[in-house]
Parts: structure tokens; sequence; C-alpha cells
């Protein structure tokens, strides 16, 4: 018989940066109810902060927001981390933006 405690859960921690607040609230709620944690911050630069100072299994960005974009905000983060999930959100559907968030290493 294993020893593993099979109670404890591993919760992925989820920092979702988005400025419509109302959709960062959908968002945020929906991820908390299936049992992630989640952090949220309405712009790029504060969230290059709380990812620089908490860190983050994932991140789900907006890509057009004020004071950084998304994109930016993404280039920023590659340069701390290589390896964290970073998933975009947009309206933008051109092939140019699409080949820009998969060069600055989006998932």
């Amino acid at each position: 018989m294993s020893n593993v405690n099979r109670t404890a859960v591993c919760t992925a921690r989820i920092l979702l940066v988005e400025d419509d607040s109302t959709l960062s609230m959908i968002i945020s709620e929906t991820l908390q109810r299936d049992g992630f944690e989640v952090e949220t911050a309405c712009n790029g630069v504060e969230g290059l902060q709380k990812f620089t100072k908490h860190g983050a299994d994932l991140i789900v960005a907006d890509v057009m927001m004020p004071r950084m974009d998304g994109f930016e905000m993404g280039r920023k983060i590659r340069q701390i981390s290589r390896t964290v999930p970073l998933l975009f959100l947009t309206a933008k559907s051109g092939i140019d933006d699409i080949v820009e968030g998969f060069e600055l290493g989006g998932n």
C-alpha cells in the first residue's frame, strides 16, 4: 500500500491580467469555482509586478491593456521565466498578432 496522502490537493496558481473588470471577475470566479487559486491584475505593469513578487503556475493575459500591453508584459516575463505557460486573450486575429504572440513565448 502506498504512503501517498490522497487528500492532499495541489492547486495551480493563475495570474489573470485583464483590464475589463467585469470580464476579469467572471473569469476569476469561474476558475476559482473549478479549484484554481487566482490573482488578478488590471494592466501589464501590475501583472509584471505581481508575477515578480508572487510567481504563478500559469498566466492568462489580455493583449490590449493600458500602461503596458500583454505582449510587452509577456516579453518581460520571458526574461524572468522561460517556462511559465502564458496564454493571451485577444480579439486580435491578424496573422501578425498571432505570430507575435507565439514568437514571444505564448502558449
